[in-house]
This record gives structure tokens, C-alpha cells and sequence, in this order.
């Protein structure tokens, strides 16, 4: 009985292998977060990026191989190069207008390209009423190309601080909200689950 349970659990490993290895992965580019305004913080900026990470994360992608994820680096550098054109060319070019070139130029099926537009902070006093005060605001982005059915997602949210100095007011925290609301009105986490 052990021999067959072994054998028959063998037989399904190697089933499911061979049937992940027989379809072409997704092709997947996630680029760097674009960076429009001021650059937050190492640690902000780190924190970011792992959002997006997450969002694009497939569980147990190394067993079944069903996406391929294209290296940011060069797809941020592919982008750069199609943007500079797209400019040159048409100064009322949006970032979303350079994702089906993109996705072209790298064969890749899923674009996601994560912009932060406006990200500042600053502390006033009011000598009068003896308050620290905190205006902040972060602007976020999120651009997701789906190739295979080409459907394009363009997603913005922005949030504002304007009160007494709170730790849920500064501009960190901001973009930290406003990267969980775009990823979740795009959908991302939703497209990446859907790969088979």
C-alpha cells in the first residue's frame, strides 16, 4: 500500500510539473516606484516597494512557473528610453500612453509601473496658540497593461494633512495609504491571482 500511495504521489508531482512546464509563464515587468516630486525616505521608500512586491507576488511561482518576472532594472530603462521619445515627440504624452510600446518592446503580458507624484511635509508653528501644526500630502499612481486582453488600468489617489503634528499625518505615512488604495482599486492583487 505504501508503494503504490508513494508511486501515486510521484505521478502527480511529475502531472503537475510537466503541465506548469508545457504552458508559457506570464511575462511579468514591475518597474521601480517613479519618483515625481521629492524622494522619501530609505525606509519609506523600501516599504513602498514592498507593497508592490506583494501585490505582484504569485505563491509557489518557483513550483508551478506560471509568471516569468522581468527584471525592473531593465524594464525601467526600456521605459526611460520609449518616454524620451514619446516627449520628444508629443510634449501632452501621459505615462499611460508609453505601456503598450513598453509591453511590446519586452514581451511582456503584465506591466505594472508604480509612480509617487507629490510627496512633501513640512512643520509650522503659531506663536499664538502654542500648536505645532503638520501640512503634508502624498499623490500616488498606479499603471497596470494586461497585453493579453489589452486592458489598461490607470489608477490616482492622493491624500492630504493639514492639523496638529500626528504621526498619521506625515507624508510617510500618506503615501503608504494612498499605495494600499491604488493597489486595491486597480485590482493588481486580483489580476496577479488570476494567472493560471
Amino acid at each position: 500500500m505504501k508503494k503504490f500511495l508513494s508511486a501515486l504521489i510521484i505521478l502527480m508531482i511529475f502531472t503537475t510539473t510537466c503541465a506548469a512546464a508545457e504552458k508559457n509563464p506570464v511575462r511579468i515587468a514591475r518597474l521601480p516606484i517613479i519618483f515625481k516630486s521629492s524622494v522619501p525616505d530609505v525606509e519609506t521608500c523600501a516599504e513602498l516597494e514592498m507593497k508592490i512586491a506583494r501585490a505582484v507576488h504569485i505563491p509557489m511561482n518557483k513550483t508551478l512557473q506560471v509568471a516569468d518576472y522581468l527584471s525592473p532594472e531593465k524594464s525601467a530603462q526600456a521605459l526611460n528610453d520609449i518616454w524620451q521619445k514619446m516627449r520628444a515627440e508629443n510634449k501632452k504624452a501621459r505615462l499611460s500612453d508609453a505601456m503598450r510600446p513598453l509591453a511590446e518592446n519586452l514581451d511582456a503580458d503584465i506591466i505594472v509601473c508604480p509612480v509617487l507624484l507629490t510627496y512633501s511635509q513640512h512643520v509650522s508653528n503659531f506663536s499664538g496658540f502654542g500648536e505645532t501644526y503638520l501640512h503634508s500630502s502624498a499623490r500616488a499612481e498606479l499603471i497596470v497593461y494586461d497585453r493579453r486582453t489589452d486592458n489598461l488600468i490607470d489608477k490616482k489617489v492622493s491624500r492630504m494633512y493639514h492639523d496638529v503634528l500626528s504621526t498619521t499625518g506625515t507624508a510617510d505615512y500618506l503615501a503608504k495609504i494612498c499605495f494600499d488604495k491604488i493597489i486595491d482599486d486597480s485590482k493588481l492583487r486580483q489580476l496577479i491571482m488570476s494567472i493560471k
